[in-house]
């Protein structure tokens, strides 16, 4: 079980490079840290131990209670504390050496334990959980944040701790904070990462990351102080250059000089493209750049997208500006393109099930759905794992129907269909495929924002960037038309108006939606194409090691 759960956390590494190799080849014995006598339950499990046990337990719940008073700075970081009072193992100490004890030989002390090591992320998000919602005080936080727990991460990143281990402290060190979460009068408060934090992550960025898990750890604090930024503005001048400078160093990176797979590469980069879009400024060759990736058929249609997205969220002015009409017909054709491979991978799908049933084996619908589904980028990924930068730049948490509802309401509907169950499955299964990939097409092209009223809104993608070059405002009209009557054809369509709740949704069968799809796509290659080269078609199969693959309903 213990190589199992070893093997595990190295796959994070080996996903991106040969990296993996080196760390197999290190001793088994890595260093552990082991708890302090008093709140270590371990030793005493035997029934003779009982009393031992009992006082071990009462420890561990009069230090709780302590912290939580220290942590609502009811009680002051030098007064005294005497852990077990009145037993003869009774230690005494000030509040501030109890916290120093309990994180560093009780909580810490637990991450490096070889028994742990499948439960680390648990414990990771048990600790930030707690830190945030129980400190009050931003004399505790910080006193905790800069003298306690970034020291501690440092110490696991530099000495010979498990490989997981180091990975671990490096996204505690992305989720520290300048102060505490809470305002004088304990109302919330928008969090303000640690800017000592961001020192240390920009040195990884910048080099002086041991490996990749470090580095991708790394890009994941990042992500989460420049999206912050945005409300925060805790990132100074200087520092959001260098961020964004080693961001385009890693985008132009050529993936067999980094010697990562195709896979990880992308992810980096795509990690990238969330990082500069949350900084949102261009320096003259960061969105010229963005854009050449959206062009670029060669490239993994997930980056594609992704830097389609990121077109969503730059300030267009007149120090930022984008050719719109250039910018647009690259979206275009990337829209023609997405349609044109689920149009293939269905065809795809259709041939095998027929050369099947010919061969006596059966329907293979489902799994040709999952072997030419992946498209590499296919149905989601990674972003609300780790790129969900805390609320800096929104997400998809809406679903299917919620991204697309800007575009004129719910791709999916609801209510039965008049459908048989296997082709709602097909259908809806190419919805999705669509509908998610599509939804980086709309983001990139915007919507006007609101400028009277209560609540500004301001508007954003290539509706704002247009601003900046009205010569582009003919294209934006085309584009924009043409996306509405791309995303009608996978709509479902109104169920209002039916007798009764139970009366079924009339919706076309895959093949009508997608010989109508197919209609939409004609029309926008017959103004595009002409001044453009063909669009390739691909048909890919799933990477296994592929984590955006779409999954097959019913999986």
């Amino acid at each position: 079980m213990l190589f199992k759960k070893i093997s595990i956390a190295l796959l994070i590494v080996g996903w991106f490079s040969s990296a993996a190799v080196a760390i197999a080849q290190q001793p088994s014995a890595f260093t552990e840290i082991p708890l302090a006598p008093q709140f270590d339950l371990a030793p005493h499990q035997a029934p003779e131990a009982r009393a031992q046990l009992n006082q071990v337990k009462q420890n561990i719940n009069q230090a709780r209670a302590q912290l939580a008073l220290i942590m609502r700075g009811e009680a002051p970081l030098n007064a005294s504390f005497t852990l077990g009072e009145g037993t003869p193992g009774a230690v005494q100490m000030t509040n501030q050496g109890l916290l120093k004890g309990w994180f560093e030989n009780y909580v810490f002390a637990q991450f490096t334990h070889a028994r742990s090591m499948g439960e680390l992320a648990t414990q990771r998000l048990t600790f930030v959980n707690e830190l945030n919602t129980r400190c009050q005080s931003d004399t505790v936080y910080q006193h905790l944040a800069n003298n306690v727990v970034l020291p501690q991460m440092q110490t696991f990143l530099t000495g010979n701790f498990h490989p997981a281990v180091k990975y671990n402290a490096m996204l505690i060190v992305g989720q520290m904070n300048q102060q505490s979460n809470y305002n004088p009068d304990q109302t919330r408060r928008v969090p303000v990462p640690s800017s000592a934090a961001l020192g240390f992550l920009l040195q990884n960025i910048e080099g002086a990351a041991a490996n990749d898990a470090i580095l991708l750890a790394s890009w994941v604090g990042i992500l989460r102080h420049t999206g912050m930024n945005r409300l925060t503005n805790h990132i100074s001048g200087p520092n959001q250059v260098a961020i964004a400078t080693q961001a385009l160093n890693l985008l132009n990176q050529d993936p067999n000089a980094s010697g990562r797979t195709i896979s990880g590469q992308t992810w980096f980069q795509r990690r990238a493209l969330e990082v500069l879009a949350a900084i949102g400024r261009d320096n003259g060759q960061i969105l010229s750049r963005i854009v050449e990736i959206i062009k670029d058929d060669n490239a993994p249609i997930s980056l594609r997208l992704s830097a389609a997205k990121a077109l969503h969220y730059f300030y267009y002015d007149a120090q930022t500006k984008v050719a719109v009409e250039d910018t647009l017909n690259a979206l275009g054709l990337l829209s023609i393109k997405i349609c044109r491979n689920e149009l293939a991978r269905v065809e795809a799908e259709k041939e095998a099930e027929a050369a099947a049933v010919a061969g006596g084996v059966g329907d293979l619908g489902a799994g040709m759905g999952g072997a030419m589904g992946g498209m590499d980028g296919g149905m989601g990924g990674m972003d609300g794992g780790m790129g969900g930068m805390d609320g800096g730049m929104g997400g998809m948490d809406g679903g299917m129907g919620g991204m697309m509802g800007g575009m004129g309401g719910d791709v999916f509907g609801g209510g039965a269909s008049v459908l048989s169950k296997e082709e709602k499955r097909r259908v809806d299964y190419s919805r999705r495929i669509l509908a998610y990939q599509l939804y980086h097409i709309v983001l990139a092209i915007g919507k006007q924002g609101r400028q009277a009223g209560p609540n500004t809104i301001p508007s954003t993608g290539m509706v704002l960037a247009v601003t900046q070059d009205n010569a582009g405002q003919a294209a934006l009209t085309k584009i924009q038309e043409s996306m509405d009557a791309l995303i009608a054809t996978i709509r479902i369509p109104s169920a209002e108006g039916r007798v009764s709740p139970d009366e079924p949704v009339e919706e076309p069968d895959r093949e009508t939606m997608l010989a109508n799809l197919e209609d939409e796509v004609r029309k926008i290659e017959s103004f595009l194409l002409p001044a453009a080269s063909a669009v390739e078609v691909e048909t890919p199969a799933v990477t296994p090691d592929d984590n955006d693959a779409p999954l097959v309903p019913g999986s």
